[in-house]
């Protein structure tokens, strides 16, 4: 009971652009270390640089909360930046969202063929029945 609960340090991931002594702050925190990534990529391409900490990589990720920082000179761009992608999400339209068409023989034909045995199958029942019953009342 008296023994002290020792914790791990928090990894940090960061850009290989990171320049020393760089003042970082935290533009967000999020779930997950793919999430992190996500956000991480997306602020890269604008060429924000970006340290992840928090992460927990390995072959059974926690679902733990991940820090977003950006050096202090690039928040306000990182900012403008989510936001004008949350903007933009929101005039997107949902009913824009179509799957692109299956190629003939595809996905939508195969289950159009297994949803349509049982239904032959039925038909060749009751018609072999049919029969049976009209051989049965002819002898």
């Amino acid at each position: 009971m008296g023994a002290a609960r020792h914790r791990a340090p928090m990894p940090e991931v960061a850009s290989p652009r990171v320049p020393a002594g760089a003042r970082l702050q935290n533009l967000t925190t999020v779930m997950g270390s793919f999430h992190g990534r996500v956000l991480a990529a997306r602020l890269g391409a604008e060429g924000v640089i970006v340290v992840l900490k928090g992460m927990s990589d390995g072959p059974y990720p926690l679902q733990g909360a991940v820090e977003v920082l950006v050096p202090a000179e690039q928040l306000e761009l990182a900012r403008e930046i989510l936001l004008a992608d949350e903007v933009e999400d929101a005039f997107v339209d949902p009913s824009s969202w179509q799957a692109p068409p299956s190629p003939p023989g595809g996905p939508a034909r195969r289950r159009a063929r297994v949803h349509g045995a049982p239904a032959a199958l039925v038909v060749v029942v009751v018609l072999t029945l049919i029969i049976i019953a009209f051989v049965a009342a002819a002898h």
